[in-house]
């Protein structure tokens, strides 16, 4: 048996995987080999915020080291006091907010 890669089938294949024939694409949007060399990348401006943004994000806050400092110490004497009222309505108020987003 022998497929010569010419008939329906073959034509089926080429529009299902989207190959055409390399005289018609081949000749007019092949670049040449000086353009093939001249690639370039532009970032958007969104980007370059995203960017900038997880920067700031990975960067140590000092006021929040603090703060978590003194909790640890509090914990650990034995001074730290836990307001149930206080987790309770910052449970409700995360659950609301859950469900608004």
């Amino acid at each position: 048996m022998q497929i010569s890669g010419h008939g329906k089938t073959d034509h089926l294949a080429k529009l299902l995987l989207g190959v055409q024939d390399a005289d018609v694409v081949g000749a007019k949007s092949s670049p040449s080999r000086k353009e093939a060399g001249k690639d370039q990348v532009h970032i958007s401006e969104q980007a370059k915020e995203l960017q900038r943004i997880q920067a700031l994000a990975h960067e140590p806050d000092q006021a929040r080291s603090e703060r978590l400092d003194r909790i640890r110490q509090a914990i650990e004497s034995g001074t730290y006091d836990v307001s149930g009222r206080k987790v309770g309505d910052a449970l409700i108020t995360q659950v609301l907010t859950d469900a608004v987003l």
